[in-house]
């Protein structure tokens, strides 16, 4: 396959993939045009020349299976649709590219039946939430695994994490700058660190919180406006919400529009992620933003440095994240009721 043919199938110019694939020239296409050029690549299985490569570095050839890298997803259920995941799958593409492997296949490791070993690549990146058991699957049929996401995982693998705790803590001590003391938390609640940071953020400033002041549901637009009108039938009086990803607050934004409650002017809102969409949202979304491309990126390069020998022992490497204020967040004056 050639890049003619990446080019035919994604229904763009040459000059158009070879300025996203080989220059990685993120504003030469929309992230529509980037997307359906990686997927055109791995589609099709076009690789770079990785034998004039090798000849140009002197790098002795390594086997076609360590030149794969399988990508699957921890979560289930959104994962698939959730921006997050496809911005943080394709810096994954874009970076073993750029290092001459590519992805064999993405799945989700929900299926209980689901044969991994029918794949023929020796290492693969989990995106997002994994756990003991699926990790033990996993182990079965990859030689060389490695965890990217926003929990730090007690499991003795390599992780590129962004710390959701760290992330949540953030933005929950952000909104009690503003004066909020009556906070309520949108996402998942079991073993997840975003929950547990609310929790101990909210303490630390003396303020307590109760099942009332928490919606636990799944990471979704549909879920976060279901979240807000469980909130108001289960709790009096709030001012602000924290929702631990951006997915969650596009739906719940829309719920707090449909009930005439005004952002930020009634309610104040603040996630995690900071995707692309919600810098289009009206207002401007709040968030902490993520460091979706260094993480896939660097994902990529500690992967790559176990498979040709650079490291023996986990390695884990914590990548910052910050608040991004816009105009979804303000200064508490009064409670919503």
């Amino acid at each position: 396959m050639t890049i003619k043919d990446v080019a035919r199938q994604a229904g763009v110019s040459v000059s158009t993939v070879s300025r996203v694939v080989n220059k990685g020239d993120e504003k030469s296409a929309s992230p529509e045009t980037r997307r359906k050029i990686w997927d055109a690549v791995n589609e099709l299985g076009y690789t770079p020349n990785l034998h004039a490569r090798q000849l140009k570095t002197g790098q002795a050839p390594l086997s076609k299976a360590a030149k794969e890298i399988a990508c699957v997803y921890g979560r289930t259920g959104d994962s698939f649709v959730n921006p997050f995941f496809s911005a943080l799958m394709q810096a994954v593409e874009k970076a073993a590219y750029e290092k001459g492997y590519f992805l064999r296949f993405s799945s989700s490791t929900a299926p209980a039946d689901y044969d991994h070993k029918a794949n023929t690549a020796n290492s693969v990146i989990i995106l997002g939430k994994t756990d003991t058991q699926t990790l033990k699957k996993l182990q079965a049929s990859y030689r060389h695994i490695l965890y990217t996401g926003l929990q730090d995982l007690p499991l003795d693998i390599d992780q590129v994490i962004s710390s959701g705790y760290h992330a949540a803590e953030k933005a929950i001590q952000y909104l009690l700058d503003l004066g909020h003391k009556k906070i309520c938390y949108i996402g998942e609640t079991t073993k997840e660190q975003r929950f547990l940071a609310y929790q101990d953020t909210m303490a630390k400033a003396g303020l307590s919180v109760s099942k009332q002041d928490t919606a636990s549901t799944d990471f979704s637009p549909g879920k976060g406006y279901e979240a807000v009108r469980q909130l108001f039938e289960q709790n009096t009086d709030f001012t602000a919400i924290f929702c631990s990803n951006d997915a969650l607050a596009i739906g719940a934004l829309k719920a707090l529009k449909d009930r005439r409650l005004k952002v930020p002017d009634d309610i104040s809102l603040i996630s995690i992620d900071d995707i692309e969409t919600v810098r289009y949202l009206s207002p401007m979304l709040t968030t902490v933003r993520i460091p979706i491309q260094e993480m896939g990126s660097m994902a990529v390069k500690i992967l790559i440095d176990r498979i040709e020998g650079g490291h023996q022992s986990p390695v884990k490497v914590n990548l910052p994240n910050m608040v991004i204020r816009r105009d979804s967040c303000g200064i508490c004056r009064t409670s919503n009721r």
